[in-house]
């Protein structure tokens, strides 16, 4: 019961009510300017005057289309999206701009939503006033109790009314009951009215479909570049914090010793975290969409040979072994490959600590391999979901959906004489 009184305690359908009114003047308007504009603007055609006009009435009706998608929002509560804005240039021509405009869908789905707003409106009118009128003659039946002449003369013609007198009193105080729930129900067809206007509105006032997709395609690239760059600025600042911890322990482990060396780490630890601050900034620019964020160049293959050096001096006994021409590699897979080494080397430092590890990378014709490895004495038994991608940490979770964007593999897990090998295979071509 609550449900079918809903209507009435809902600003909608009111304001839908209204614009079903303004259906029928605003319809009638639409249609004498098309058929008029239209008419004199081809009868005219064989001089420039026609065309002049014909002009005018396409961007008219355009606009018209604008203001009804206002319409459709303030009163109706379906909001539609804008069509995307015509392409030309600030220095086209008018015949350039005129082609464009006669090509441009919209032009043509406006001009249709405008003349179905002439019998959409005159329905709509019907409806409403229908409604009201059945309502309030319901809501006024108690009235006939109270007649006393029951003839009545009309243009000269005399109206007899007495049946009247047969039907029982009680009748006419029953049908402003009737007349109560007859306008609860009219307010949900007004308000279903109104709403199938919406949805009759949308394609014809809206993105085509074409826009419509090339929207989403849009909207999933920046969902796609945002990921990459969350996947990157786990692995760059997942790896810069974990040098720093490492770096720390080992000055601390040595500081009264051999203070030199202490120093040495906390000038490095130094060093990494003003480079981590500054990829931050970028990154958080890039994911702000901040048109001012400086996008600096990824790093790739060739910026192995640095991290290894990096981690080296962290006090990690690294091993480089490159084969192949690397510097010919794509630089998608470029850039995939040098995240995947820096993460295995991530995972090193995280479970093993600083231990003898070996990074190898081999160029075949039709793929890159990637190979870490690492002497440690390999993670326990309870650390070892984490390490694969489980438990609470990310893992190598980046690297398999890494690899996997490329078509490529990842194969990663203890060794059976001790430490841990983390494997990958990205295709090139």
């Amino acid at each position: 019961m609550k449900r079918f009184f809903a209507p009435l305690s809902q600003v909608v359908t009111y304001t839908r009510a209204v614009y079903l009114l303004l259906g029928l003047p605003f319809g009638v308007f639409y249609f004498v300017f098309l058929v008029t504009s239209l008419s004199l603007g081809v009868g005219l055609a064989i001089v420039w005057v026609g065309v002049l006009i014909l002009f005018a009435a396409v961007l008219m009706w355009r606009g018209l289309g604008a203001i009804e998608r206002g319409m459709a929002d303030v009163l109706l509560g379906e909001p539609i999206e804008a069509p995307q804005p015509l392409d030309i240039p600030v220095n086209a021509s008018y015949a350039t701009r005129a082609r464009a405009i006669a090509s441009d869908s919209y032009t043509w789905r406006s001009f249709a939503w405008l003349l179905l707003r002439f019998p959409l409106g005159i329905f709509g009118f019907v409806v409403v006033t229908g409604a009201v009128s059945i309502t309030a003659a319901f809501l006024s039946a108690p009235a006939a109790t109270f007649i006393t002449d029951y003839e009545f003369e009309v243009d000269g013609e005399l109206v007899d009314i007495s049946w009247l007198q047969d039907v029982p009193d009680a009748l006419f105080w029953l049908l402003p009951i009737v007349g109560i729930l007859f306008f609860v129900a009219s307010t949900h067809a007004i308000s279903g009215l109104g709403r199938l206007h919406g949805l009759m509105a949308r394609p014809l006032l809206g993105p085509s479909e074409r826009e419509q997709r090339a929207a989403l395609t849009r909207r999933t690239s920046v969902l796609e570049e945002r990921t990459m760059l969350a996947h990157e600025l786990h692995d760059s600042l997942g790896h810069t914090l974990t040098m720093m911890v490492v770096q720390a322990g080992a000055a601390g482990h040595v500081f009264d010793r051999d203070p030199d060396f202490a120093r040495e780490a906390l000038a490095n630890i130094e060093t990494s975290g003003r480079q981590a601050l500054t990829e931050l900034d970028r990154i958080l620019g890039l994911l702000r969409d901040d048109q001012g964020a400086e996008r600096a160049p990824q790093p790739d293959l060739t910026s192995v040979p640095g991290l290894v050096e990096q981690m080296d001096a962290a006090g990690m006994s690294m091993r480089l072994i490159a084969e192949g021409d690397l510097e010919q590699v794509p630089l998608d897979v470029s850039r995939f490959g040098y995240r995947v080494v820096q993460e295995a080397l991530t995972n090193v430092l995280k479970h093993a600590g600083s231990v003898a590890t070996e990074v190898r990378l081999h160029r075949t014709a039709g793929a890159l391999e990637i190979e870490v490895i690492d002497e440690g004495p390999g993670p326990a038994p309870d650390e070892l979901g984490d390490v694969l991608g489980g438990g609470g940490g990310r893992g190598l979770v980046g690297v398999r959906e890494r690899v996997a964007l490329l078509g490529g593999v990842v194969e990663a897990g203890p060794r059976p004489d001790g430490g841990f090998r983390v494997w990958a295979r990205l295709p090139i071509g």
